[in-house]
């Protein structure tokens, strides 16, 4: 199976834009989600402009700030429970991220969302309208190899297989799966190798990392960055080209 790599929260601080500069020359990643709410959100631009990457945008209404709206709720229950009741909010907010992004002249063709929200009922409906209003081709369906492992990792892949079904049926791109959701900010060598045998075959997996030069949000993101860096990284993409 193909595997494209993805950095998310690009824009979000100075530290993920550093790892990004780093790796973006040694050509070990595919796409840049961009976060329009992040602080550091024009050098993830400029970023983006100097490479031949593709651009998604990364849709937030977890962590503020927020562009228009002023509140949403901060509880993953209350998003995978009752998402469908801030679904205008919500749309509302995430039309003005996307807009953000598009201002800048950046080519967007994916979108995705800050903690995968966008897989909840009410809000998949919500991404897949702004994708289609804005003519971009795919949107992230968490669909995990992993999803026995845990409850949260079972419900998300129930999600995202409903997200990839509807996707599908509005001619709307989805990879066929999603790595390092179970190790999000702390995929290692050992995930990848044991990852190996879920991915064999025909398709297409995104892998979403989170690397940062300073830890931003976890303490071993750093490592991320050192295994992004390293030669074992690169010769276990090239095995997945």
């Amino acid at each position: 199976m193909k595997v494209v790599v993805t950095v998310d929260d690009v824009g979000m601080a100075a530290g993920v834009n550093c790892a990004v500069e780093v790796l973006l020359s040694e050509g070990v990643i595919h796409c840049l989600s961009i976060m329009a709410t992040g602080s550091d959100m024009p050098r993830a631009v400029e970023l983006a402009r100097s490479s031949d990457v593709a651009v998604s945008v990364h849709l937030n209404c977890v962590q503020p700030p927020f562009l228009v709206e002023e509140d949403f709720p901060g509880s993953h229950f209350v998003w995978f429970m009752k998402g469908a009741k801030y679904a205008e909010k919500v749309r509302n907010e995430w039309r003005s991220q996307i807009e953000k992004v598009l201002s800048t002249g950046l080519l967007v063709t994916r979108l995705d969302s800050h903690q995968h929200i966008h897989n909840a009922a009410g809000l998949r409906e919500v991404i897949l309208d702004l994708a289609e209003e804005y003519g971009i081709g795919a949107v992230r369906g968490a669909v995990l190899p992993e999803r026995l492992q845990s409850p949260s990792c079972f419900i998300l892949d129930r999600l995202g297989r409903r997200l990839a079904k509807s996707a599908v049926n509005r001619g709307i791109k989805t990879t066929d799966l999603l790595l390092g959701f179970s190790r999000s900010g702390n995929v290692s060598r050992d995930y990848l190798d044991r990852i190996d045998v879920s991915i064999e075959g025909n398709g297409v997996a995104e892998l979403v990392m989170h690397p940062a030069t300073t830890p931003v949000w976890a303490s071993t993101q750093t490592d991320e960055l050192e295994l992004m860096r390293s030669e074992w990284f690169a010769e276990w993409l090239k095995k997945h080209l």
